[in-house]
């Protein structure tokens, strides 16, 4: 029985694999890649257009008879076209909703348009100030590569100190820190030279950053080693921190410009494509009423289902361009490495662990808190020799935070999302 579950469990476990190769090789294709963030978005919505209305005609060439007689019956034609015309009607309506709520947002006092440019005075006067700039540029994109070659800059005046550390520990993940921020501080910005805010690049460069890993590292390598270092590595440590929550700031503000200006793309096009999708479908119907649609043969085929196929995949329009938005705002959002100091997927680091604290939740005290009786405590009892078995030990040998033994493996995607 035993060889059955286990070979049961090794079939299962080779399946798995080999559905997770495929799903990555579709994940990594060209097209895929295309159609998820790259492509621009009216073209995607042709390019999925054209893909209904060559699946439709495909069957209708396999199964013409079939496909004739089903085209055919005028009144479940008209049921069909009059709840697509439905949809379109309040498609738009739901969409226009939801962009005059968001939009809502910039409709504010004198008092809030002040505060918002002083902010963002403020928040570009601080750049400056750590890129050593006479004036930081105006457009996103150059402005987060001034930021990240603030980051680079002070990831190798980290390095340069980081080599007069005593403990070899140290200077190993120091050294291991440095190299990953200046590798991806340089990828970011080559993907950023020359990109244009409002495409897929700017922000796709943010997105592939994980400053979040590298904040929570170097927080806690500074936390780790403050005693072991000297005043010059922990200011080059602290001001790398304080750049990459620079960086930060900046990134998610034009995540969220980037979104807004999706959602408003978003509706201006499904108003221009649904008035003539509206029109359209009206006047189809009438003729389907009278039944003024001439018929002849096209090939295989008559006219009848070539039309209706066609007049069907033009319904279709407002869906598909709705379609075509939500998959790319949903797809950035599963490929967002971090949001805020949080990691919201697991990527793979091989030089430094993550940081594991092991406390099991079957260990906490399961008495109340009485502040009161914490007071009347006998102090002899602090004193005591006998071990505590209400917490379990939460060090390591040398007195620090226990950590993972081995590198972090890879989220459900692999590296190659990264």
């Amino acid at each position: 029985m035993a060889d059955i579950v286990d070979t049961s469990r090794r079939h299962v476990t080779a399946v798995a694999k080999r559905v997770n190769g495929v799903y990555r090789r579709i994940k990594t294709n060209r097209f895929v890649s295309w159609i998820l963030f790259t492509g621009a978005r009216p073209a995607v919505t042709l390019v999925l257009l054209v893909g209904v209305f060559g699946l439709l005609l495909t069957l209708a060439l396999l199964r013409p008879v079939d496909i004739q007689q089903l085209l055919s019956d005028t009144n479940t034609l008209q049921t069909l076209f009059t709840t697509l015309l439905s949809g379109a009607i309040l498609i738009v309506s739901v969409v226009s909703s939801i962009s005059s709520i968001v939009l809502s947002q910039e409709i504010t006092d004198i008092e809030t348009e002040q505060s918002r440019i002083d902010a963002s005075i403020e928040f570009r006067q601080r750049a400056e100030t750590l890129a050593e700039v006479e004036g930081s540029p105006s457009q996103p994109a150059a402005f987060l590569e001034v930021i990240l070659y603030s980051i680079y800059r002070e990831a190798r005046a980290l390095q340069r100190t980081a080599d007069d550390c005593d403990d070899e520990e140290c200077r190993d993940q120091l050294n291991a820190l440095t190299e990953e921020v200046v590798a991806e501080a340089q990828d970011a910005a080559k993907t950023l030279d020359g990109a244009r805010f409002g495409t897929f690049t700017v922000l796709s460069a943010g997105l592939h950053y994980d400053y979040s890993w590298q904040l929570n590292t170097a927080r806690r390598l500074r936390n780790r080693y403050e005693d072991d270092l000297d005043d010059r590595t922990v200011d080059a440590l602290q001001n790398l921190i304080d750049t990459l929550k620079f960086f930060a700031t900046g990134r998610e503000y034009f995540q969220s410009l980037y979104y807004k200006r999706e959602v408003a793309r978003l509706s201006s096009n499904l108003l221009y494509v649904s008035l003539p999708v509206v029109v359209f479908i009206s006047y189809l119907l009438l003729a389907l009423n009278t039944g003024i649609i001439p018929i002849f043969r096209i090939g295989p085929l008559t006219s009848l289902p070539v039309f209706v196929m066609l007049a069907y995949t033009v319904s279709l329009a407002p869906y598909v361009v709705l379609t075509a938005y939500v998959i790319r705002v949903a797809a950035i959002t599963l490929k967002t490495l971090a949001a805020g100091p949080f990691l919201v997927r697991q990527p793979q680091h091989d030089d430094i662990v993550e940081l594991q604290v092991e406390i099991e939740p079957e260990s906490w005290d399961d008495r109340p808190d009485d502040p009161a009786g914490d007071q009347r405590e006998d102090p002899d009892d602090s004193t005591d020799d006998a071990p505590d078995d209400s917490t379990t030990d939460n060090t390591a040998d040398d007195g620090h935070p226990a950590v993972d033994g081995g590198a972090a493996e890879p989220g459900p995607d692999g590296p190659d999302d990264r």
